[in-house]
């Protein structure tokens, strides 16, 4: 995903959002907001198997492109140069801002089939299901015009979490996830002189004593944003779950493929052995999971998917709640774009961030909206640093972070035609001619940066780009998997009544007004609460977790 804007940059998705694929379904939606809700009116366009791709001189019709907080003067340079090569094509860039994009988008489909063409798709997994987006998979044995060869060999498909051999006929990729994202502490070296912290922190018991000295000294030590938003899909939330996966790794001996199981993949959960000492060992790649056994060790309250009553839950708990008191006064009230610019002024020492901030912060020193001061503010010395590790007998492994290829871009199902028009430009812009026109209209631009190395093939990017991106050492990734962190620790599994109640629940524990037995008592009733009607809303049932090992009945 390209980082563009502040008030974008770190969705769930991550957009953040949890910024946020790496697919943990096959639909290719990653952390997907269940509460998109749709009564889609149109009939999903059937699925036509697309035809060679069109020479590039023959090509006729429209594209547009309505993508969320995307630089404009970015994607009209690539708009610009793919038209100069297929003179026939009108390409027309109608960007939205982020907040209430899925709502936008939703109602495009409520109303018809949107106008729109390419968009980003990871927040309505129902209209997924619904098949209303073009499935890649089939595409990518073409030949690209662009390249001359198949268009799968030019992209990285291990690094997009794309395994095509564990691809069955019901799989669908709905989305493409070319661009990547990590997520990185950011400091500000000159706090941090100040209060005599000269390395740092690899443990979150050095991290905890580097920020009471920050806040003795008189600064904020981490500007993070507060509000419900954050909590669920931004900053805040990836803390949560980032945390809670150290003390619940285990959770893949309890929801791994077994042998009689749907899912079980021979010659890869054969082989697979459980070590929680390689941050990859549970990488989609690697093993597969049944997510009936996760629901049912849910429903069952088997291993870390047991809250209440849990010491690893409870200690977790207790550091979590720690970290947030080093926020900013009134953090439940906090935007993202408030606790930016406590950061780019200088009165915070570390936010939560992405590579992309190494281009994007000297840009926004100089913005006057975004420092709230004319002429922007003095620039200052910044640095990076992983994931410090909390530390402890119910501690499994060291911290992982976000570390994913991302972007979910998705092309609205139309007419055989059209979709072939949208992949035709997918496959321009994934390629080195096409990408490296996006890549240097990013790095002039004022209000985009590019988050981390692009999952492309045979692209060459600019010189400072790919300088940069070797700063940042891979720790492991935590992001779209089926796991008790990703699934529990902020309500259950994205389904927004049960974030509700978290986030009240969460916010009534910082505050000190519940203690740490009575949050994870609610939490779990939270989750005992809304475990069925989330289970129908993907269609599912709890008798379907009586026989995990067998693919649950297609339903209306």
């Amino acid at each position: 995903m390209t980082i563009r804007k502040r008030s974008g940059l770190l969705v769930s998705a991550l957009i953040a959002t949890s910024m946020l694929a790496a697919c943990s379904n096959n639909d290719g939606s990653a952390e997907p907001s269940p509460s998109a809700s749709s009564s889609a009116s149109a009939e999903p366009s059937p699925s036509a198997s697309p035809s060679e791709s069109a020479a590039a001189s023959e090509l006729q019709g429209t594209l547009n492109i309505s993508l969320p907080n995307a630089s404009s003067s970015v994607w009209n340079a690539v708009a610009d140069a793919y038209m100069k090569k297929n003179p026939g094509v009108k390409v027309n860039v109608d960007n939205k801002p982020l907040e209430g994009y899925k709502e936008w988008l939703t109602a495009q489909f409520a109303a018809g089939t949107p106008d729109a063409d390419l968009v980003v798709n990871n927040e309505v997994a129902n209209l997924m299901s619904d098949k209303k987006f073009v499935d890649y998979y089939p595409y990518f044995d073409q030949v690209n015009p662009y390249t001359g060869k198949p268009w799968k060999d030019s992209l990285d498909l291990a690094a997009m979490g794309i395994n095509l051999d564990g691809v069955g006929t019901e799989d669908h990729l709905y989305n493409l996830n070319f661009e990547s994202v990590q997520i990185v502490w950011m400091y500000n070296k000159e706090i941090f002189d100040k209060a005599g912290i000269s390395e740092t922190p690899k443990t979150f018991n050095e991290l905890t004593a580097a920020f009471d000295k920050i806040k003795a000294a008189g600064y904020t030590p981490l500007a993070l944003a507060g509000d419900a938003n954050s909590m669920w899909s931004n900053q805040a939330g990836w803390l949560v779950r980032i945390y809670a996966d150290q003390y619940l790794r285990d959770y893949i001996n309890v929801i791994r493929s077994q042998e009689q199981d749907y899912t079980y993949l021979p010659g890869v959960d054969d082989i697979w052995k459980y070590d929680p000492t390689d941050p990859y060992n549970d990488a989609n790649s690697n093993v597969t999971k049944n997510e009936l056994r996760q629901w049912k060790a849910v429903r069952d309250k088997e291993g870390p998917y047991k809250i209440a009553g849990n010491p690893a839950w409870a200690v977790y708990a207790d550091n979590l709640k720690k970290l947030f008191s080093y926020t900013p006064d009134g953090f439940f009230g906090v935007k993202d774009d408030q606790a930016y610019q406590l950061f780019l002024t200088g009165k915070a020492a570390t936010m939560v961030s992405t590579p992309a901030s190494y281009w994007q912060l000297p840009k926004d020193f100089a913005d006057e909206t975004k420092t709230g001061a004319k002429g922007g503010v003095k620039a200052f010395e910044y640095g990076f640093f992983n994931m410090p590790s909390m530390e402890g007998p119910e501690v499994l492994a060291p911290a992982r972070t976000i570390q994913i290829p991302i972007g979910f871009y998705g092309l609205v199902s139309k007419d055989a035609e059209q979709n072939a028009l949208g992949m035709n430009f997918m496959m321009y812009l994934t390629s080195p001619e096409g990408y490296m026109v996006y890549a240097e209209a990013i790095q002039n631009s004022k209000d985009a940066s590019l988050s981390g190395a692009p999952a492309l093939k045979d692209i060459t990017l600019p010189a400072d780009m790919t300088a940069a991106f070797a700063d940042f050492t891979p720790i492991g990734n935590t992001e779209g998997y089926e796991s008790a962190a990703n699934k529990l620790a902020r309500g259950l599994n994205d389904y927004q009544p049960s974030v509700q109640d978290w986030v009240g629940s969460v916010q009534r524990f910082f505050a000190g007004k519940i203690t740490t037995e009575q949050y994870l008592s609610e939490l779990q009733a939270n989750v005992d609460k809304y475990l069925e009607p989330m289970l129908k809303q993907g269609k599912k049932e709890l008798s379907d977790l009586d026989t995990p090992e067998s693919r649950p009945p297609e339903r209306k």
